[in-house]
């Protein structure tokens, strides 16, 4: 039944995805205006996943240019693997530097099963989203500790979404403290776990 449901759900998203290409101008990405950022392809604009490594279950997933799922610019992630997670990440790191400023846009779809969490250096950093509501794109961030050295750190988005779909887009890393458009922010990082509980009851309100 999930399964069936999703290839319906895909097929639409790949429909919707050719009618933007073809009326659409390309655009560029907010995340690649952050000056210094560390990510490569922070808003997925080559149209793929190039730069990230995507592992564990990789099904239903990839990259479109469908409106739903970008946040900015033309392109945007959807991630949904069924009965298991898939992983995205990348390495990142500045010489010197041992903060390290990470934000992202997530959108649900909603429905359930589903999880969505943030591992930096393999220590899961929240926001431990489990069977969350659906909600529009909204900002994710938190300051983190990291290691002093270019391509040392390891960010890795873990998820899964068996009826329907998560979309990332906008990934930024910076050496710092600073994290961009912090008004809206829900906030990761190992000294703010607790917040886990509040962020899934804001999200299922």
């Amino acid at each position: 039944m999930y399964c069936m449901k999703k290839r319906a759900v895909l097929l639409a998203v790949l429909l919707a995805a050719f009618v933007v290409v073809n009326t659409s101008a390309w655009a560029q990405s907010i995340c690649d205006a952050v000056s210094g950022n560390l990510v490569v392809n922070c808003g997925f604009e080559t149209g793929d996943f190039t730069g990230w490594s995507f592992t564990g279950n990789t099904g239903f997933s990839g990259v479109t240019s469908s409106v739903t799922y970008v946040n900015s610019g033309t392109y945007g992630a959807y991630l949904g693997p069924v009965g298991s997670d898939g992983f995205l990440s990348q390495n990142v790191g500045a010489a010197g530097v041992t903060s390290y400023a990470v934000s992202f846009y997530l959108y649900n779809d909603g429905g359930s099963p589903n999880d969505f969490t943030v591992y930096w250096n393999g220590v899961d950093v929240g926001p431990d989203l489990v069977d969350a509501s659906g909600f529009s794109y909204s900002l994710f961030g938190g300051v983190l500790s990291g290691n002093p050295c270019a391509g040392c750190n390891t960010l890795t988005f873990g998820f899964r979404q068996d009826p329907a779909y998560w979309g990332l887009d906008d990934i930024v890393v910076l050496g710092g403290t600073s994290v961009p458009e912090p008004s809206s922010l829900i906030l990761m990082g190992s000294g703010i776990l607790g917040l886990a509980g509040v962020i899934r009851r804001k999200l299922g309100a």
